[in-house]
């Protein structure tokens, strides 16, 4: 079967170069090792992009991982048009936001383009179905998860510091209150600014605090592997997320490292992650709630018993949807 995979190449060519684990290919690697041929492409916001690789590769399947509607513009209508007869299966990350007027009634055109919608969340899917976007018999939740050959492969020490590495809509204000009145050693590893948010004055805000370290990255992928030897000697990691915020399965990177690396998480509660995902997990609402899970751990009271979920499941989950097209 070969499959047009439209998404970022630079993501693949790290995964490639050992820098990045599979899932961030959302099982596209998966059906490669799954005997699959995969042609690998750029996702770009041209208009003839997708219909130019469509007629070059002739595909018998197009797989996006990350359905941008407005990238995916004119695939999506040739499709729902009946123009294009090549299957797509997609993973739809959001449920759209418009509800009414002209561009919803696009985007449930568009949204009937997609043979298969996977989700990341049962919630996302659930809601997605609930406002007439999409049918539900042409959807799932595959449970995406982490590559586990690759984090079986890096090498694990329990430290003392509880590390954060996550960038998007992350709610540092708690986690550093939560730390200051606990003193338990804090490393928070983040972009100067990632998606409207501004990580600029985290340093200055923990200048005076001992126990807290600010490291700020480049927003890159190719910062991964120092991410990743934090968190492999890590005694925990922690996932704050801004309540605000909570409208989608926002902070899911960060379970996948944890279940990968078999490390404690304490996270944010948010219901669009499945049980599935924070079975094992501290889950918190409060900064108190923050400070007894983050005693809980440094006293050793703690067990890591996750669910076993992980890209090559997925990808079987996934699979089944493919030889129906």
């Amino acid at each position: 079967m070969k499959i047009l995979y439209i998404a970022r190449t630079d993501t693949y060519r790290y995964y490639r170069e050992g820098i990045n684990p599979s899932h961030w290919l959302y099982g596209a690697v998966e059906m490669e090792r799954d005997g699959n041929e995969v042609v690998w492409e750029d996702e770009s916001q041209a208009l003839m992009n997708d219909w130019n690789l469509v007629r070059k590769h002739r595909p018998d399947i197009i797989f996006i991982p990350n359905l941008n509607l407005r990238n995916h513009l004119l695939l999506l209508l040739l499709t729902a048009l009946g123009v294009s007869k090549t299957p797509i299966c997609a993973f739809l990350h959001h449920e759209p936001k418009v509800k009414r007027g002209w561009k919803s009634l696009l985007y449930q055109v568009l949204l009937k383009a997609p043979r298969h919608l996977f989700f990341l969340s049962t919630k996302t899917m659930d809601e997605t179905v609930r406002t007439g976007q999409v049918k539900a018999k042409k959807c799932s939740v595959p449970y995406w998860g982490p590559d586990m050959d690759f984090y079986n492969k890096v090498e694990k020490t329990e430290g003392k510091w509880f590390v954060s590495t996550g960038k998007e809509n992350r709610d540092f204000d708690v986690l550093i209150e939560a730390f200051r009145r606990t003193g338990a050693p804090l490393k928070i590893m983040t972009a100067k600014s990632h998606a409207g948010n501004n990580y600029s004055d985290l340093v200055e805000k923990c200048k005076d605090i001992p126990n807290i370290k600010v490291v700020i990255t480049e927003n890159s992928g190719n910062v991964y592997p120092q991410m990743l030897d934090a968190m492999a000697n890590a005694k925990a990691l922690v996932c704050p997320l801004r309540k605000g915020k909570l409208n989608y399965c926002v902070g899911l990177s960060t379970i996948a490292d944890a279940i990968g690396l078999q490390k404690p998480l304490i996270i944010t509660r948010n219901p669009y992650h499945d049980e599935m995902y924070t079975k094992g997990m501290e889950i918190v609402d409060s900064v108190d709630d923050w400070g007894k899970a983050i005693m809980k751990i440094e006293k050793g009271q703690y067990n890591c018993c996750y669910s076993e979920i992980s890209m090559l499941s997925c990808w079987e989950n996934m699979k089944r949807y493919f030889k129906k097209l």
